[in-house]
């Protein structure tokens, strides 16, 4: 029996096999989207749609759209945009790379003013139109509350700020969780079907700070994150990139029902993680990102779509998926050949 793209997410959401494993990944370059479709983007939307077609995904990710104005305040010697946010925060855009020029969150006086822009100033209209105009099973992703702040006053100074002024940002901890509270109640009402919760904990070494400070001020927001989505029935997933496995208990603990990412550049073994945490959690992701798919042969990666197939997904609780997005160096037929082998392979029972 061939199951809807909603039933079969959540079927593995749920710890379960469905007719097959479910695809799909939280974005894909407007690159890669224009060669694998051999044709101007044009309307996102069709592209988007026709693209996860024709790899027969299951899922789209989206998120909040409008917000704060952002200002164009200057250009780089080599001609590249200079914008500021809301808040103050200056970076460079390169069309491919990110640079943060200033930091708004300088003091102890910053954080203790600090407060988000009123949502009402965003709306969920993407989200309204696939659920309402396509049968993918629509991710809603939010942020969290330790990679959503350190861009306001650098990583550094977060971790400095940890230390040595813990209650003014614990303020700013709280007025970014209120935010995302919010967030996940529009979410639910534009009809999502899974909340995604984004926030990078790890870099290929292990977190990034210690986790007994992660047990204090980030993994209760999490947690409360995790319990508003329930609330609205909804499941939801964890995305972190880096090397989680030290944090593997806690983000069990915090209530998630799936974990995005599971980076193998990073030492994340995957079918370890299935063994000790697979009954409680659904996997997603594991695609290497950093070699196999910009530079692998097609045969590398259908070898490797079909050993996650054999190792991870029986039982169920796995979804297909690079380790974070369809970048614009992926080549086209690379994308190809992983979704053409997932649908080869990736049937149950799995039989490989």
């Amino acid at each position: 029996m061939s199951l809807d793209k909603v039933e079969r997410v959540y079927r593995a959401l749920n710890i379960e096999e469905a007719d097959k494993v479910p695809k799909g990944e939280l974005g894909i370059h407007d690159e890669l989207v224009s060669a694998l479709l051999d044709e101007p983007v044009g309307s996102s939307f069709e592209a988007q749609v026709k693209v996860r077609r024709l790899l027969n995904m299951d899922l789209v990710n989206l998120g909040l759209e409008g917000g704060p104005k952002v200002e164009l305040v200057g250009v780089t010697k080599e001609g590249y945009p200079i914008y500021r946010n809301w808040l103050g925060v200056e970076w460079v855009e390169s069309g491919k790379t990110r640079r943060y020029l200033k930091h708004a969150l300088s003091s102890v006086e910053d954080m203790e003013n600090f407060c988000m822009p009123s949502i009402n100033l965003f709306n969920t209209s993407s989200i309204r139109r696939w659920v309402g105009q396509t049968d993918f099973c629509v991710f809603a992703q939010v942020g969290g509350v330790f990679d959503s702040i350190y861009p306001y006053m650098g990583l550094t100074n977060y971790v400095k700020a940890l230390y040595l002024c813990p209650n003014a940002l614990k303020h700013v901890i709280e007025e970014v969780y209120r935010f995302n509270l919010e967030v996940i109640k529009m979410f639910a009402e534009a009809g999502a079907h899974v909340i995604l919760v984004g926030d990078d904990l790890a870099y290929d070494n292990g977190p990034f700070v210690p986790p007994s400070l992660l047990r204090k001020y980030v993994f209760p927001y999490l947690t409360g994150e995790a319990e508003a989505a329930h609330r609205f029935n909804l499941p939801v997933i964890l995305h972190s990139d880096g090397n989680i496995t030290l944090l593997m208990e806690d983000i069990v603990k915090a209530g998630f029902d799936g974990l995005h990412s599971l980076q193998p550049s990073a030492g994340v073994n995957i079918v370890e993680i299935k063994k000790h945490w697979g009954s409680r959690l659904c996997l997603m992701g594991n695609v290497d990102l950093d070699t196999l798919l910009p530079f692998g042969k097609p045969e590398d990666i259908e070898a490797e779509v079909k050993r996650l197939m054999r190792e991870v997904a029986p039982g169920g609780g796995y979804i297909l998926s690079t380790t974070n997005v369809l970048t614009r160096y992926v080549p086209p037929e690379n994308a190809l050949a992983m979704y053409r082998a997932a649908e080869k392979y990736g049937r149950y029972p799995i039989n490989i």
